[in-house]
């Protein structure tokens, strides 16, 4: 009356295992990476790059790698921001400099100066250093 029970079938490895698709997720992040730098030349494969990093970023989750997809996607909408800011700061401060005409008023202009030679240069560094640094740790395999 003893029965014995045969082993369950082998199941297949999860796809974010060592060996398989974290690798992949490893080189789409560089790959996303690269194509961040490539955008600050054309623009054009940062939106790429957002892309892979929205759809692999739900399937990076509880790897080191979903930190790398959320850092992409987050510098992207930072430097949206920062530029939305620079370019509609310029219509205001032209529309104060002619309404302040014949007195000119150089306050007028200050904020959209301040943020073009001051602000923005700032923010194109953050923006080289979050994605360096990001290929930098992604290379060695390392959360951001």
């Amino acid at each position: 009356m003893s029965e014995a029970f045969p082993a369950p079938p082998a199941q297949p490895a999860p796809p974010n295992d060592a060996t398989g698709g974290a690798s992949d997720l490893r080189s789409l992040a560089i790959v996303c990476y690269v194509l961040f730098l490539l955008g600050g030349v054309n623009g054009v494969t940062t939106f790429i790059g957002l892309i892979i990093a929205y759809v692999k970023r739900r399937d990076a989750l509880g790897t080191v790698w979903h930190s790398h997809f959320s850092n992409l996607i987050l510098v992207f909408w930072v430097m949206v921001g920062a530029v939305v800011i620079a370019f509609l700061a310029w219509p205001f401060a032209i529309g104060a400099a002619f309404l302040s005409w014949p007195v000119f008023w150089p306050p007028a202009l200050s904020f959209p100066f301040a943020f073009w030679f001051i602000g923005m240069p700032l923010v194109v560094i953050w923006y080289y250093y979050r994605v360096i640094r990001g290929l930098l740790r992604a290379s060695e395999e390392q959360s951001y």
